[in-house]
């Protein structure tokens, strides 16, 4: 989307502000704004409570709201006030409901329930800031009780977990939406975009879409869940490579409508229900001609039930026998002017972070992370032969050649280390393959590592069992049709692993790491557990996501006074744990209906914890790769070989194609040399604003004054009176 020239002039208006702001009286400047006087009705809803900074109107046929910024007066909606005249009923009640149901009656598990269409009782209460409201449909006999409040930051809409009724096996809850218009806007009507947290961050604009897309964003917050999808790839070239890359996981439970040319926006944070929500994105076109995003809760779901082991033989649709269990929460962070785009909406995520405890600061000293793989294994004659990639010895040599070329202090993160090999899982002792150089060498090499000023973490996925090498008979899931979840590899070696039950997750990695302590080390890189969340049977008993989440957080509570922790990708209810966000997306998943890419969750962590890319190794286009990690300040990473990848070919590793350190040595040094010099202007700072210019230059605003221009064409550009090259950045403080 182009910037608008309010946008693009505000540095200069900046700098005169600052000019204003030296010559102006004291007294002046530290008058209030006024806000201006709420007026008592706005599209039908009457004004219900306000404070110093908002107004909140209500309309009880349909439980919608609208928020006014009071010092604006531009407001949002939760409901259409404009109709096009090409909805049906079931649509307007969409539209237009505070809440929207999908009911679960038999085999069918898509019948809406609205307050427009339906016989719906409401019982209101108003509060000092707010609403709460009982809420039943007569036909179904459903029933629940949403809460409103009006907050100095904006808006909290819950529904209590002990209020939601299901008094009728005929109908159950499905879905449970909380205003899934609020924002909502009309073809382009209004100016600005949907923020969705695919990858790192991606904006949908809210443009005339002119019908070119038939669906919309749709995912699961915290990944989809294991426990009821089928586990086969269906895209597979040979039977065994998969042709079709994953999409990304939801790394946190944020959305966000904006819009731009109002000064209007709000950031929506899913604070309870998330582990069993999903975030839904429609631009106009999709079946309706309303943009419109929203958070969908899940309450239970369909799923086939085989009639017997063989799986292919048949099966039926049964319905989950217990709803999940969780209070329904979204905070609604409303932003305004200046602050109201996707830059003021990761400022407030990050705050909101802090305030609560979420994350907390870390030491973001720059280091180049440079990882290491121990052992694998091949098949063998009888059994496995190791394949040795790295010793002990191998990485000091490596550390002592980077240290002369003025690389040192760097973050490693040691896979395969452990007795049997990368895939030898789970472990649960500190106990080091001999072929590396054995516990004892792998000890001093930490110590020594952690001496010189360098950060050394043991890799462990704390999730998985391979059924080749351990016994899993016991400790692991089964989904919820009791069938044992496996997880293909398409590899030759280890063809399957499974997943342990949290429980035994939480007891082995606990073992593990004490163990680890005994010897002084407790600095440890965790995968697995930190970005799955499933539901899954264990003796006859399902347990929920939330159940999942609760077991790993309670993990990392026990262990992290004692263990410093870098985490794999991990999801926003474990950043508080981790001391370094590993594995950051720098792309999106590039669904077609995405108009911009945006390093969102980079812009909440950067200045707070260190941020590290993936492996450099594996990027096509390493150019641009290197502008992004400028863009996002993500640090870089490397994987690292002392023997030829080609030796891997007939291991689990062999997707590692290029790795040896004498092919990326130089690499190394140059990219240490250009990011130190990057971060020597940007330490300790955050992100505090995140521009893309008519011209394609995007332009990145640290809260300490250093500007940083990125030109990612291959042509010559010039912006605010700087030029720049293709492919290239300038760092102007």
């Amino acid at each position: 989307m182009a910037t608008s020239w309010k946008k693009k002039t505000k540095r200069v208006f900046g700098l005169i502000l600052a000019a204003v702001f030296l010559l102006t009286p004291v007294s002046f400047l530290a008058a209030p704004a006024t806000a201006s006087a709420a007026p008592e009705e706005i599209n039908g809803h009457k004004l219900i409570a306000e404070n110093d900074n908002y107004a909140l109107y209500m309309k009880e046929e349909y439980l919608s709201v609208i928020v006014e910024d009071k010092a604006t007066g531009k407001y949002m909606e939760s409901a259409v006030s404009y109709d096009d005249g090409k909805n049906n009923e079931l649509w307007l009640g969409q539209m237009r409901s505070g809440l929207l149901l999908q009911l679960i009656y038999g085999t069918n598990d898509t019948m809406q329930a609205d307050l427009i269409n339906d016989d719906v009782t409401k019982e209101i209460t108003y509060t000092d800031n707010g609403f709460s409201a009982e809420v039943y449909w007569n036909q179904y006999k459903v029933g629940m009780r949403l809460e409103v409040e009006l907050t100095r930051d904006g808006l909290v809409a819950r529904i209590p977990d002990d209020s939601i009724r299901e008094e009728d096996e005929t109908y159950y809850i499905g879905t449970i939406a909380i205003y899934p218009y609020m924002g909502a806007s009309y073809l382009d009507d209004k100016e600005g975009y949907m923020f969705i947290p695919d990858g790192n961050g991606a904006l949908i604009y809210l443009d005339d879409k002119e019908g070119r897309f038939k669906s919309g964003y749709s995912s699961m917050i915290y990944g989809n869940d294991i426990g009821f999808i089928d586990n086969t790839v269906t895209t597979l070239f040979w039977d065994r490579y998969k042709m079709v890359n994953d999409a990304n996981r939801i790394l946190a439970p944020v959305y966000g409508m904006a819009y731009t040319e109002e000064g209007i926006a709000y950031l929506a944070v899913v604070e309870n229900g998330a582990g069993r929500a999903s975030i839904e994105a429609a631009p106009n076109g999709v079946n309706i001609d309303y943009n419109r995003i929203y958070a969908r809760f899940i309450e239970r779901k369909l799923y086939k039930q085989p009639t017997s082991n063989n799986t292919t033989v048949g099966s039926f649709d049964t319905v989950e026998s217990d709803r999940s269990h969780s209070d329904l929460q979204i905070h609604y962070l409303f932003l305004s002017g200046e602050n109201a785009d996707y830059s003021g909406m990761a400022s407030a995520y990050r705050e909101y972070l802090l305030d609560r405890g979420d994350l907390n600061p870390k030491d973001d000293t720059y280091r180049t992370r440079v990882d290491f793989l121990g052992t694998d294994r091949e098949s063998w004659v009888v059994g496995t032969n190791a394949v040795v990639m790295t010793t002990v010895d191998d990485i000091q040599e490596i550390y002592r050649d980077l240290d002369a070329q003025g690389v040192n202090g760097l973050f490693s993160v040691y896979k395969g280390w452990q007795k049997g090999g990368i895939y030898n899982l789970p472990v649960t002792s500190y106990q080091a393959d001999g072929k590396i150089g054995g516990t004892s060498d792998l000890t001093e090499l930490i110590g020594e590592t952690q001496e010189k000023g360098g950060k050394f973490y043991l890799y462990q996925d704390a999730m998985r069992i391979n059924p080749s090498e351990n016994n899993a008979t016991f400790n692991v899931i089964k989904q919820v049709n009791k069938r044992k979840y496996v997880e293909d590899t398409y590899q030759d070696v280890y063809e399957e692993f499974n997943y342990l039950t949290p429980a035994r997750s939480e007891k082995l990695f606990t073992k593990f790491a004490a163990s680890a302590a005994k010897k002084g080390v407790n600095t440890l890189a965790v995968s697995g557990l930190t970005n799955s969340l499933f539901t899954y049977n264990y003796s006859s008993v399902n347990y929920s996501r939330y159940d999942c989440q609760d077991n790993y957080d309670r993990l990392f509570e026990n262990l992290d006074a004692d263990t410093e922790f870098v985490m794999e990708m991990p999801f926003a209810y474990l950043w508080k744990y981790t001391d370094a966000f590993l594995d950051m997306p720098l792309y999106t998943s590039s669904y077609i209906y995405e108009d911009e890419s945006i390093p969102f969750f980079s812009m909440v962590l950067k200045g707070v914890i260190p941020v590290y890319a993936d492996y450099v190794n594996f990027e096509a286009n390493k150019q641009e790769f290197f502008l992004k990690m400028v863009e996002s300040g993500a640090y870089p990473s490397f994987y690292i070989t002392q023997e030829s990848s080609a030796d891997l070919i007939y291991t689990n590793s062999s997707d590692i194609y290029s790795s040896q350190y004498s092919v990326y040595r130089d690499t190394i040094v140059q990219y240490d040399q250009a990011f130190q010099e990057l971060n020597e202007k940007v330490a300790g700072a955050c992100i505090a604003e995140h521009e893309i210019l008519d011209n394609g230059i995007t332009v990145v605003t640290y809260d300490n004054g250093v500007t940083i221009y990125i030109n990612y064409s291959s042509s010559q550009q010039s912006a605010d009176g700087h030029t720049l090259e293709g492919m290239s950045y300038k760092v102007v403080e």
